[in-house]
């Protein structure tokens, strides 16, 4: 058994580190009501939450839910300002304790890798063994994750790290020992997911001998150079995860890597990537959404955002594409515009009598 990390509390409620997270947590959020409340009396809150955590009388505020559609429908849990201050403190002190223990596969919500480090690896490893023959991928995901995690095994995940009770009070404010699932939007929800997926990891590379993968999340490739492999690999991969870790397979293919890997939201080939098609066409709807909607600052974030993504893609010919097309609206909307004043404007007298 590895180190057990133990009188973490007081690291946890240090002032510096509440003021860290405070600062974390505000990051993207300073329109929003629960950070301009919290600013207004800053000093107030961080001494409050202080003393709650050390006296163990903190208790979570009700987190709001709401849905969001793309790429596909799920709810997410929005925690109130001051608990995503608590979490960001938690995390800073025990997230490097899990982050040392994770396999270098692992990609998702890690600090200096990220998905399009997991883009990267995965071309890099495609280009590596295929210098040995033939190369097949076997492509995979889990069907509700976050929603399927067992929290008994998770817990002997987090106490096989942690011995301090006071910091595992504090855990479990945020994450309750029995029940299954985690809910999506909570900064230790990330966390836990990425140290569940770590026992597949280590099953893959410690007790299969396998270490030609690349684990996103809930989404994971492998590769080897023959489909009879890749099957029996998955076979006794679904074995594992459903009697030791209750997770299922949602979807699984095996196929040539010459046909490009699907993952990250790039199509991966051996010597290029591209946009994942789905993701282009939702790109078109939102531009021509926003557009016409004449919405140019939910345009502006929206591209701010995706062209830093397409950008790491070899998107040159696409992103000249999607210029055409926003000029062609523009030109549109402007017309349209244009023939709409002339009837306003004509009940009007365009000279003196």
């Amino acid at each position: 058994m590895g180190k057990r990390h133990r009188n973490l509390i007081g690291r946890i409620a240090d002032t510096d580190n509440l003021h860290d997270a405070y600062h974390k947590a505000a990051r993207g959020r300073r329109s929003s009501a629960g950070y301009l409340n919290f600013k207004e009396y800053e000093a107030a809150w961080l001494a409050k939450l202080r003393r709650d955590i050390l006296d163990q009388t903190y208790l979570p505020g009700k987190p709001r839910t709401f849905w969001v559609y793309e790429p596909k429908p799920r709810p997410i849990t929005a925690a109130p300002f001051q608990d995503r201050v608590v979490q960001h403190a938690l995390c800073n002190v025990i997230g490097p304790i899990f982050e040392a223990g994770m396999m270098p596969q692992a990609y998702a919500c890690r600090k200096g890798r990220g998905m399009h480090g997991a883009a990267i690896r995965t071309q890099a490893l495609m280009r590596q063994t295929r210098r040995r023959g033939d190369l097949y991928c076997l492509k995979t995901d889990f069907s509700k994750y976050f929603y399927s995690i067992d929290r008994a095994v998770l817990w002997r995940r987090i106490e096989a790290k942690i011995s301090c009770r006071h910091t595992l009070w504090l855990i479990e404010q945020f994450t309750p020992r029995e029940g299954v699932g985690l809910p999506i939007g909570s900064l230790t929800s990330q966390l836990w997911a990425n140290v569940y997926g770590t026992e597949v990891d280590r099953f893959l590379a410690q007790t299969m001998g396998e270490s030609r993968f690349v684990r996103y999340m809930d989404d994971l490739c492998i590769f080897g150079h023959s489909r009879s492999y890749l099957h029996a690999l998955r076979d006794w991969l679904e074995m594992f995860c459903r009697h030791a870790l209750g997770l299922t397979f949602s979807k699984w293919s095996i196929q040539p890597a010459s046909r490009g890997v699907n993952f990250v939201g790039y199509r991966i080939f051996l010597t290029h990537k591209l946009l994942r098609r789905d993701s282009v066409r939702r790109a078109k709807r939102k531009i021509k959404r926003y557009t016409l909607a004449r919405d140019k600052e939910a345009l502006r974030f929206f591209l701010a955002a995706w062209l830093g993504h397409a950008r790491w893609a070899d998107s040159h010919n696409l992103l000249r594409s999607l210029a055409a097309q926003h000029r062609q609206l523009t030109q549109e909307v402007a017309c349209s515009a244009k023939t709409k004043s002339p009837a306003a404007s004509s009940a009007l007298p365009t000279t003196a009598a």
